[in-house]
């Protein structure tokens, strides 16, 4: 199994390497931009759902003085993902418009 994972992994890169080289690295970058932002438009409710409770569980248990830390670290975790569900759709939006306008001379394509 793990051979075959190897393999796959092994021929997606080449793939991308030859699309790379071949000039059309603009129009991959825009698809997997456009996979990342329906992905994160899709996991964003799930992210919150799980993200909320931890920080409402991260703050209780931060006020314990002997279990401040785990407390501190489970808001922090609840925090970066919060972050991430709330901007991570606007931000590959936006990117996917930035490399839409100016990828193409970024890339090494014809602008």
């Amino acid at each position: 199994m793990k051979e075959l994972r190897t393999f796959i992994v092994g021929m997606l890169l080449m793939v991308l390497l030859v699309q790379f080289l071949s000039g059309h690295g603009t129009a991959v970058v825009l698809v997997v931009t456009a996979l990342l932002a329906a992905l994160a438009a899709h996991l964003r409710t799930v992210m919150i759902a799980v993200a909320l409770p931890v920080l409402l569980a991260g703050g209780l248990i931060c006020v314990s003085p002997w279990h401040r830390d785990i407390g501190a670290r489970l808001m922090t975790g609840a925090l970066a993902v919060l972050v991430v569900a709330v901007l991570g759709d606007p931000f590959l939006h936006w990117f996917q418009g930035q490399l839409s306008t100016y990828g193409a001379g970024l890339f090494g394509g014809r602008p």
